[in-house]
Order: C-alpha cells, then structure tokens, then sequence
C-alpha cells in the first residue's frame, strides 16, 4: 500500500465511526474473564478463501489454539465448497464478505462492485443463515463511489494495520520467524490469505509463541450487531476435522 493511501486511510481511520471503518481495534474490547483480563486481544482475518486444503488448515490451527478469526471470503468460491462456508460460521468465526469474483479494482466500476457486493450478501445468508455487514474490498482499495455506496448500504468496511505478507513466504520458517518478531498491540488487525499455504501455519506460529500474551478474537466481538444470526438451514453442523 503506498503511503499517499496510508495516510489516507489513517485519516479515514480517525474520522469515521469506529463500526462502519476500522482498521485497528485499538481502544475496543471483547468482554474477557478476569483471568484472562491481560491478554491483548488481536483480530487474525483471512481473505481470497475458502481453498479446499488451506481453508480446513486455518480452521484446525484455530481450533487447536481457541482462537477465533474473521474470513472474508469470494462468492465464486463459497458456491464451490458450501460446506467450507458453514463449518467457518458453525465454529464460531465471523464471517464477512471479499465481493463474487476479486475482480481487479482498477477495471471494476462502481455498478458491478455492488452488484458483487450484494451477491455475495445473498448467498452467505442462505449457506448459513447469517447476516453479516462486514467488509473488505480486493486489495484495500476504495473509490470515493465505492465507499460511497457502501456507506449508503450500512455496511462495515474492515482493514488491517498488520501484514505478514504470507503472499511471500516461501517454506516453514518463514511464519516462524515472523511470529517471534511480531510485537503485538492490542486491537491489532492482521491480514492473512487462506488460499496460501501458510496462513495456517502462522496460527500455529504465533499461538505457540505468543499463547500466554495475546488471543485472537472475531471482528464480531468488537463490532456488536455486525454479524447477526437467523435461523440456520437444516442440516447445517460442524464438519468433522
């Protein structure tokens, strides 16, 4: 991201209401017990999913940890793998919505971005029998009509101010060494992709490195009313690991 769109967003960030642009959860909370009062709570987000093998991996790395995390994913691929999409919500993440196709949003006009926007809205509702309100542009990358409209629709537009860039690892290492250097701040929002193969293993990474001073909370917890539940379709339960 380039600085002139830092700054932009830091801006942004400051301005608007907390629960309609948020890039960091600094200064919101999760309600905790006493005993976990110190914790840093931090958000782990994925994008571009669900992947047949990678999703399934973060799911399990999550689960290992008793963690939570945020998916937002492409209708194209949540109507290939249903199940995917139901275990995420069933397991108790948040989910929200990465547009139909992740078209390039150079060539996308307002137009057909909210006609993906909506179309991937109506199909998360009837996989899951949830509504969510969050989301998250390919790339970071908003026109003002863009935000406009989604303004407009009362949607959650959701961040981050912490990339890993698992896009350039390259072996196991690599989300080792990242999760020994990370220096969490509380309300951090990390950016990970689960249609690579080491979102997952910086789960673990960082779980294991950092499991007595950091959690990781659903983007819900901190934007109440985001994510609301209705009746979920019959048949719909946690898909075995």
């Amino acid at each position: 991201m380039s600085v002139a769109r830092q700054l932009v967003k830091k801006i942004m960030a400051g301005v608007l209401p907390r629960d309609r642009f948020l890039v960091s959860g600094q200064g919101l909370s999760a309600s905790v017990d006493s005993e976990n009062s110190t914790l840093k709570e931090i958000a782990i987000t994925f994008d571009d999913g669900p992947h047949p093998e990678w999703t399934p991996d973060v799911l399990d790395a999550l689960a290992e940890a008793g963690w939570k995390g945020t998916f937002f994913v492409i209708g194209e691929r949540a109507a290939e793998l249903p199940h995917l999409i139901q275990r995420i919500v069933v397991e108790g993440h948040a989910i929200g919505n990465h547009t139909y196709t992740h078209s390039d949003p150079k060539q996308t006009s307002t137009a057909k971005f909210q006609e993906e926007v909506r179309r991937t809205d109506k199909l998360l509702n009837e996989l899951t029998g949830v509504r969510t309100v969050l989301m998250r542009p390919p790339k970071g990358h908003l026109t003002p009509g863009k935000f406009r409209e989604l303004w407009r629709g009362g949607q959650s537009i959701v961040l981050w101010n912490v990339d890993p860039q698992d896009f350039s690892m390259s072996d196991e290492a690599a989300p080792m060494s990242w999760s020994h250097s990370y220096v969490a701040e509380h309300g951090d929002v990390i950016l990970l992709h689960d249609r690579l193969p080491y979102a997952g293993a910086v789960v673990r990474a960082l779980s294991g490195a950092q499991q007595e001073q950091i959690r990781s909370v659903a983007i819900t917890n901190w934007l109440p009313g985001t994510q609301r539940t209705i009746p979920v379709p019959p048949g719909v339960t946690a898909v075995s690991r």
